[in-house]
């Protein structure tokens, strides 16, 4: 015992200098930062008559960017790096739509080397902002030295597309892996008890099994084909493609590639992906030609999509002072991330902090409508329980409530939409997963394999919940039947809020996952569209004209902003990059037992519905 006390004392006095070091470095770190922005230039910033708008994202798509700390979790940032960066969407929409009418823009030059892509439906969001742009007349440029799909989807909607000769254009489909840990759990002896309803709940899969079963393969494939073919449609309306490489088969492409040598770059560009192949040198020579030369960088005259956003109007930075000529509201609330008991983090629903915002929506007085954004797998089925109760609350106060799904809202995603008057959907949604599990890793074998054993003494025969000892016969009786019970409790509310049976929901329940444009034709949402059609239908449901949108808005303190600021810049995840992808996941996958946190141990999560192309 004595030397076991020894070594948790080092370890603790270990890590315990760590968090000093990494203060002292960050207070050196902001103190720089801070000297930097007091003596930095003060220049305004000019927009070049005639020259180009850079679209250049930065990380991955986003709603809305939230404050992410890498120290709040410094050993998820030693083991996997920093968060990527966030590009929030509608700053690429409003940027575009500004620049569309702006005589000093002359086209658009789409740079996507930090590019870190998105969910399909954001992508689309954003491939159609260009479209839109291109149909003011004005041309679009895209290059890279190698297009993976995220990018080359904004990419193809270029008026012309450019890749290095050393490089090509993946298109090769949809693809949605996830790890399995059956063989490494009982490597370590942990055992882990599940209870589910529905063959279609797939959540629990990877800790139970070494591989996807055929039902979860089979509804899986279901929804991802109807994402691809959302993605080659979109892709399509601006490229002429060549069908062989449109098939997806082996034997078509293969034949690409023989007609052609076996050179990627010729493929892309004589099946229609891209329109020639430069070099960068070329492409910015090309770029010249078309904005002239600027004397300082010696390149292209432009300038970066989020340097021209701060010469706009205010009205156009701050979209909370965009009004239609009245205090009366339409609040837009963002739902963003794994559903979790309590207040959870940034990245998080925190039940606590939700049923907070839309507590403060429904006694403000000029708030007469809400539009909840829903982008989450689910989780919690306590937490998400809290947050319907709000919501029928709001309602209740005569304020009606849409939801306006993002790139997912399933499970316990789809248990708070249903609470609301209206569900709006976007085709390449994922949602539905309407079904509900509960799960226990019990860790008594592990313990005991390395000399560790728990024992005591109880007042009761009534079964407790432990993950230090086997479970009992009637406490997995408890449990299971807590799960049926939910799973009664989904059904009936979302045959209740559809207006279905409750034979009707179930079979489309069990789990199965589908597709906004599925989903709004077996009933489950009743529109497809966005949020501003989600903004027009709340402000049409409260019975109002002259209304402002009140839009989230993300407060950060000074040190979030530095810290913020400086880790954007490194913290950029590149969509080729395939290891820090899988260190990415890995942080997901860890983070996983933090997000259970449920007080009843029970779940409504669709672990498989969070993908990128």
């Amino acid at each position: 015992m004595e030397i076991l006390k020894k070594v948790f004392g080092r370890i603790g006095a270990v890590l315990s200098a760590i968090r000093r070091y990494t203060a002292h470095v960050l207070t050196v770190v902001v103190i720089v930062l801070v000297l930097s922005a007091i003596f930095s230039s003060t220049d305004k910033v000019e927009v070049p008559k005639g020259g180009l708008l850079v679209l250049a994202p930065t990380g991955v798509l986003v709603d809305e960017a939230t404050s992410i700390n890498p120290f709040d979790n410094l050993s998820d940032t030693l083991l996997f790096g920093t968060p990527p960066a966030q590009q929030p969407v509608h700053e690429i929409e409003r940027v575009l739509a500004y620049a569309a009418t702006d005589d000093r823009i002359a086209g658009v030059y789409l740079d996507l080397r930090n590019f870190g892509g998105g969910g399909v439906s954001k992508l689309i969001r954003v491939a159609n902002a260009i479209e839109q742009f291109k149909a003011s007349g004005k041309p679009v440029y895209a290059y890279a030295d190698f297009f993976t799909q995220s990018p080359y989807l904004l990419a193809s909607q270029a008026t012309e597309v450019f890749v290095s000769p050393m490089g090509a254009v993946e298109f090769t489909g949809l693809e949605s892996l996830r790890p399995y840990y059956k063989s490494l759990l009982e490597k370590l002896n942990i055992n882990v008890h599940v209870f589910r309803v529905g063959d279609f709940k797939s959540a629990v899969e990877p800790y139970i099994l070494d591989g996807m079963s055929d039902e979860a393969r089979d509804n899986l494939a279901i929804w991802l084909n109807e994402l691809w073919d959302e993605y080659l449609a979109t892709v399509q309306r601006s490229r002429d493609l060549d069908p062989r490489i449109v098939s997806g088969t082996e034997a078509d492409f293969i034949a690409l590639l023989e007609e052609h040598n076996n050179d990627l770059s010729q493929v892309s560009v004589h099946a229609g992906l891209v329109d020639g192949l430069k070099h960068r040198h070329e492409m910015t020579q090309f770029l010249v030609d078309i904005a002239g030369r600027d004397e300082d960088t010696k390149g292209f005259r432009g300038i970066r999509h989020q340097d021209y956003l701060t010469t706009l109007p205010v009205a156009i930075q701050q979209r909370n002072t965009q009004t239609h000529g009245s205090s009366t509201q339409v609040a837009v609330i963002q739902a963003t991330g794994v559903i979790v008991d309590g207040r959870g983090s940034p990245t998080e629903i925190g039940s606590d902090r939700m049923a907070e915002a839309l507590r403060k929506a429904r006694f403000d007085d000029n708030v007469k409508a809400v539009v909840l954004r829903v982008d989450s797998p689910g989780g919690s089925a306590m937490a998400s329980e809290v947050i319907r109760q709000e919501i029928l609350m709001l309602r209740e106060a005569g304020k009606p409530v849409v939801t306006s799904m993002s790139t997912v809202a399933a499970s316990g995603g789809y248990w708070i939409a249903a609470g609301s008057d209206y569900i709006i959907a976007e085709p390449t949604t994922i949602t539905g997963s309407i079904g509900v599990f509960g799960m226990i890793p019990l860790v008594d074998g592990a313990l005991a394999d390395i000399g560790i054993h728990y024992d005591g003494v109880k007042t009761t025969e009534l079964p407790f919940m432990t993950i230090t000892k086997p479970l009992t016969a009637s406490f997995e009786r408890m449990l299971q039947s807590g799960v049926d019970q939910i799973y009664d409790d989904f059904l009936s509310l979302v045959a209740e809020s559809r207006g279905m049976s409750v034979e009707e929901v179930h079979e489309v329940a069990q789990g199965k996952v589908w597709s906004g444009k599925r989903a709004f034709e077996l009933g489950l949402v009743d529109a497809l569209g966005g949020v501003e059609n989600a903004i027009e239908r709340a402000a049409e449901l409260a019975e109002v004209e002259d209304y402002a949108v009140l839009w989230p808005e993300r407060e950060l303190s000074f040190r979030d902003q530095l810290l913020q600021n400086l880790f954007n810049s490194r913290a950029n995840l590149r969509s080729d990059d395939e290891i820090k992808q899988l260190m990415q996941d890995a942080a997901s996958s860890w983070s996983l037992f933090r997000q259970y946190n449920d007080p009843r141990g029970i779940y409504l999560r669709c672990q498989e519905c969070v993908t990128r192309p």
